[in-house]
């Protein structure tokens, strides 16, 4: 599941763009088919939509909800890579380079890594974490909330390399006054 997991967000990656352009397209057909077809029956006159607007409707409809299940679900294969590596024992824990002094509030927080709940917000200050486990090393990028000092939006380059989605948040004070 997780190399089709890796696939699919590579695909989703370079396709997403021309995607979304493609729903567009197939959105202002609708639009424009069912505009035609108003402006051109009488005031008052009821009658049903043109075929080609329920086809484009669809098929704008299964492109936006594919790219949204995707999403949800490299999100998810994202958790289930990371979590055998966060639960296995860690030795070294680095915050920018720098070992942390108190590595276990962190270690327990990222441990307790969940979907994220945004709550109109945006990721500010950046932290590079990277732990070395007996599982391998794994490297984190840790943002802060910009409403919630102590929530941070967890990113994995291991999925979506770019960084533009986020697999989840965790809740911790260990990263106060950094």
């Amino acid at each position: 599941m997780v190399d089709f997991a890796h696939l699919l967000d590579r695909m989703l990656q370079g396709a997403a763009p021309y995607l979304i352009a493609a729903a567009v397209i197939l959105w202002a057909i609708a639009f424009g088919a069912s505009a035609v077809q108003t402006w051109r029956q009488p005031f008052g006159a009821g009658s049903r939509p043109p075929r080609i607007f329920f086809r484009a409707a669809t098929a704008f409809l299964v492109i936006v909800l594919g790219i949204c299940a995707a999403g949800i679900f490299i999100g998810q294969a994202a958790l289930d890579e990371l979590r055998p590596r966060l639960n296995a024992p860690v030795g070294d824990v680095l915050v920018d380079g720098t070992p942390i002094g108190a590595a276990e509030p962190l270690v327990a927080a990222l441990r307790g890594i969940e979907a994220h709940r945004y709550h109109h917000s945006h990721p500010t200050a950046s932290f590079r974490v990277q732990l070395q486990t007996s599982e391998g090393p794994l490297e984190l990028t840790l943002r802060r909330d910009s409403t919630e000092p102590r929530e941070y939006w967890v990113y994995y380059r291991g999925f979506n390399a770019t960084e533009i989605n986020d697999v989840g948040a965790v809740v911790t004070g260990a990263l106060d006054g950094r």
